[in-house]
């Protein structure tokens, strides 16, 4: 019985679903409710508690508590109350608690398919930091952003015409996302995303609350202080079911016109109505309803490529909402009950299996923009002795073989740049290369590379000596322990390996021209990209976790991966105007991290010129 689980890690909440047996997604239940609190509270034992145990547990010790945990992704480490603990760590206990309650719901089952949603807005270092806190937790990891999840949850329900866009608004807890999302064929493209990390449902609620102590507090202003502010037991208690009933209130007014909060003596329950809330919240939410049409322009959608606006998030249960948006946009948004369990339920649908082949998942490569780690199954290398593999592109001859495969750069089917001058360095012959220079093309633009260190964790560059590279139309900078080893002119390609001469550690830059302006037609050159992987895939290639829309470096590029018998080769892909970059990282089973070192550095001084 195959257990699959998606893990929508909020802000504020987090949401899980299961398919136990491929039947039909279903929320997890967790404490009665179809979220639980992404709070976590260390206890001065080492015990860390998730979710709602960490809100009672944040009554005895606030010092101990962190309500946020997402929010402090980038830091590092915590300090809660006298313990120092991993942000990765404090993130890993509230997906274990998410994962062993799907476990339990299924009966113990192991986790087949574990599917993780995050901000479209995440680059590489946050969604590497989000894999370590999963590790080990499912057979096979998935990453999705949280908009495609939607959209694909939309597109399900509703439809989405090819060639359709469809903009989503995320309100959630903690923070508010606007992004448009574009369906070509089976994939699903973020166009454009915007956010406003620090405005969500909970600043809502304290909105409420601060209106509520405008009304009463006058009885007694320092009863009304110790109850928001104090720190006896008896005080934080109080708080703690105060704010549970403030945010009942904002969730009645949703569905009513007024509503009462009960309070405790000396004040007088509060009387609100809908009209208060709305006049407290219309600016910050119509800042929200902006970013939709922001998101809009950014990703050039005319309206009549506009499908429709979908509101996610419990927030966007709130009547003004919808009201705001449909005054910017003409358009009446879509939202469904339980608005917060839907990227949950979206990202599921995303991997479901795939009609078409036997008990395996749909390819990675379906939706763009998604941060994968599991490959899409291909054929493995062939074996020793067995014909060499062709680089991809027709009139390519193949080289020397290595343990009956090479290095494949997918895209050869397009033109190749003439060669003007050469270098003056001597290459040093790599087998992974032979027979790929001629296959490859990249743009004269920006050169991108990912390598992904044993933990998953790209590496941060170091503040060391530099070198620069400064060859056919691009430079770049590298570190100081690492040279230049020559390159193929045919391919305007520079090779930079590091002083140690490892065999196994090489970056190539190449670049090559398309005969289209991708800024235009970027889906023409990823379809292009799509389709020389899929055929080589076929093939039987060891190609594996095409993506064709991720972040790296602040850059949006394709990425796959090679996977040699002793190596790996990364490889990431950049369209600009009428070029393509195309790079890559290769690393054998020693040296990853002085490769990611590199590649960080390259990857943010490339220019071109």
């Amino acid at each position: 019985m195959s257990l699959h689980v998606s893990i929508d890690f909020g802000t504020s909440s987090t949401c899980t679903v299961v398919s136990v047996g491929g039947a039909e997604p279903q929320v997890v239940v967790i404490d009665g409710q179809p979220l639980v609190p992404s709070a976590v509270f260390a206890a001065a034992d080492g015990t860390l508690f998730v979710g709602h145990e960490a809100e009672r547990q944040a009554a005895v010790d606030p010092a101990r508590f962190e309500p946020h945990p997402k929010r402090r992704i980038d830091e590092g480490e915590l300090l809660l109350g006298g313990s120092v603990l991993k942000v990765v760590d404090v993130i890993r206990a509230v997906l274990q608690r998410a994962v062993g309650e799907a476990r339990r719901f299924a009966g113990g089952a192991a986790v087949d398919l574990l599917v993780l949603t995050h901000p479209a807005d995440w680059g590489a270092m946050r969604t590497a930091e989000l894999r370590r806190a999963a590790t080990g937790l499912g057979k096979e990891l998935v990453m999705v952003p949280e908009p495609v999840a939607a959209a694909v949850f939309h597109s399900a329900g509703h439809g989405l015409p090819d060639g359709g866009a469809l903009a989503v608004l995320d309100l959630g807890g903690g923070t508010v996302d606007a992004s448009v999302v574009c369906k070509q064929g089976s994939s699903f493209q973020v166009l454009a995303t915007r956010g406003e990390p620090n405005f969500g449902g909970a600043d809502i609620d304290q909105a409420l609350l601060d209106h509520i102590g405008r009304l009463v507090s006058a009885t007694d202003p320092e009863a009304w202080r110790r109850l928001v502010e104090g720190r006896d037991m008896a005080d934080r208690r109080r708080r703690r079911v105060l704010r549970q009933d403030v945010r009942g209130a904002k969730e009645t007014l949703s569905r009513h016109t007024y509503t009462d909060v009960p309070l405790p003596p000396p004040f007088s329950d509060a009387h609100v109505t809908r009209v208060d809330l709305e006049a407290l919240i219309a600016r910050p939410l119509g800042k929200a309803a902006d970013l939709v049409l922001a998101t809009l322009r950014e990703g050039k959608v005319q309206r009549q490529q506009l499908a429709g606006v979908f509101l996610v998030g419990g927030s966007s249960r709130i009547p003004l909402v919808a009201r705001l948006i449909h005054e910017r946009t003409g358009v009446v948004p879509t939202t469904l009950d339980q608005p917060e369990t839907v990227v949950a339920r979206g990202a599921l649908r995303a991997v479901r299996l795939d009609p078409d082949r036997s008990g395996g998942l749909a390819p990675a490569g379906a939706w763009a923009g998604a941060s994968t780690v599991r490959a899409y199954p291909v054929p493995g290398p062939p074996p020793v002795g067995s014909a060499s593999v062709s680089p991809i592109g027709p009139g390519v001859t193949a080289g020397d073989s290595l343990s009956g495969a090479r290095t494949v750069v997918i895209g050869g089917s397009d033109q190749t740049m003439p060669v003007t001058h050469r270098p003056s360095r001597k290459k040093r012959k790599l087998p992974w290369l032979i027979g790929a220079g001629a296959a490859v093309v990249v743009a004269v633009g920006v050169v991108l590379t990912l390598v992904i260190t044993s933990s998953g964790q790209p590496q941060a560059e170091p503040g060391g000596p530099t070198r620069r590279a400064a060859q056919y139309d691009y430079e770049f900078s590298y570190p100081g322990d690492w040279k230049q080893i020559g390159g193929d002119p045919k391919n305007w390609q520079t090779l930079i390996a590091p002083e140690d001469d490892a065999q196994d550690s090489v970056i190539a830059v190449n670049e090559g021209k398309l005969d289209f302006d991708t800024d235009t037609d970027r889906n023409r050159a990823v379809q292009q990209l799509l389709s020389d992987y899929q055929q080589k895939a076929a093939a039987g290639e060891p190609f594996s976790l095409f993506n064709p829309s991720t972040s790296f470096a602040g850059r949006d590029v394709v990425y796959y991966r090679q996977q040699m018998p002793d190596a790996t080769v990364e490889w990431y892909v950049l369209h600009r105007g009428q070029f393509r970059v195309l790079v890559g990282c290769k690393y054998g089973s020693v040296g990853k991290d002085d490769v990611v070192r590199a590649c960080e550095q390259v990857v943010g001084s490339i220019k071109v010129r």
